[in-house]
């Protein structure tokens, strides 16, 4: 999973991004709402998350705002583009949160 994630953050892990892991486990009960999941709408994630749509649109995904991915979980987004919808999870995750979206 580390191809995407080091083209975003680096291969290397910061004292920031331990920091945050650990504000992040602390804060687990927090957190959780803010945590994007596959199964969830691209439009869901945009509304809750705005620089979602910068990110999606950046790995490969540049019709997010179309009527129909709205409606579209973001596993059924990245398919259809090609993409690994567990590495885009997980790397919208670790961007949001290095955002504080």
């Amino acid at each position: 999973m580390g191809a995407l994630r080091d083209l975003f953050f680096g291969n290397e892990e910061s004292e920031d991004t331990k920091m945050s892991e650990e504000i992040m486990k602390e804060n687990a009960g927090s957190a959780d709402e803010n945590i994007v999941t596959a199964d969830m709408l691209v439009g869901d994630i945009i509304t809750k998350h705005p620089l979602a749509a910068q990110f999606l649109m950046e790995c490969g995904m540049g019709c997010i705002h179309c009527p129909a991915s709205q409606m579209e979980s973001l596993s059924e987004a990245c398919a259809v583009h090609g993409i690994d919808g567990e590495e885009i999870t997980d790397a919208l995750n670790d961007y949001l949160l290095e955002h504080n979206a």
